[in-house]
């Protein structure tokens, strides 16, 4: 009898694969957790793996250290709930393209687009926002930290205080009623 998959319906198609896409990462790309400056991590086939190397040194080992940690990498059990309870976030590694390199940025209308790196007006923007992005993946991934940040640095300029969460009680839906006095 042919083995299911862990949820309802996947079929071949493993469950590390289904969490790769939820945290819009590949199966065995390499990424730092914000938080954690002593280890590099990766999902494999069976789970999230952490490798006894310094976050800040991500995107500068050669492949051949980056096999051997990755050989030597233990299994991550607790960052794994972590990062899908969103305790932990993948850490936003910026991407400085320079010209022809092709870039991937969040556009106005909250669609992924790309472009090549000319150094215009808008290429500096992006820059300068730190929406530039390797892969489309990473756009989608790096959105809501993106987003956190810019907001944070608006009001931060502004003087503006953080929005309050609305309670129960600030939202109304069509079918509620006004109270009356």
């Amino acid at each position: 009898m042919e083995k299911q998959g862990c949820w309802n319906g996947m079929g071949r198609r493993g469950c590390m694969e289904a969490v790769a896409d939820l945290l819009h990462v590949e199966l065995r790309e390499v990424f730092a957790v914000e938080g954690v400056a002593a280890s590099l991590f990766f999902l494999a086939e069976d789970g999230l793996y952490a490798m006894a190397v310094q976050a800040d040194l991500l995107g500068t080992l050669s492949a051949e250290e980056l096999e051997a940690a990755r050989a030597a990498a233990v299994l991550d059990k607790g960052r794994l709930a972590d990062l899908l309870s969103g305790a932990a976030r993948i850490r936003m590694e910026p991407f400085v393209p320079v010209e022809p390199d092709f870039y991937y940025y969040m556009a106005d209308d909250n669609t992924v687009r790309g472009c090549n790196w000319h150094g215009t007006f808008a290429d500096f923007a992006h820059a300068a926002a730190g929406n530039c992005f390797r892969t489309e993946a990473e756009v989608l991934r790096y959105l809501p930290q993106l987003m956190e940040q810019l907001k944070a640095r608006y009001r931060a300029e502004r003087g503006l205080a953080a929005p309050e969460e609305a309670g129960p009680a600030d939202e109304l839906s069509l079918f509620d009623e006004l109270p009356r006095d």
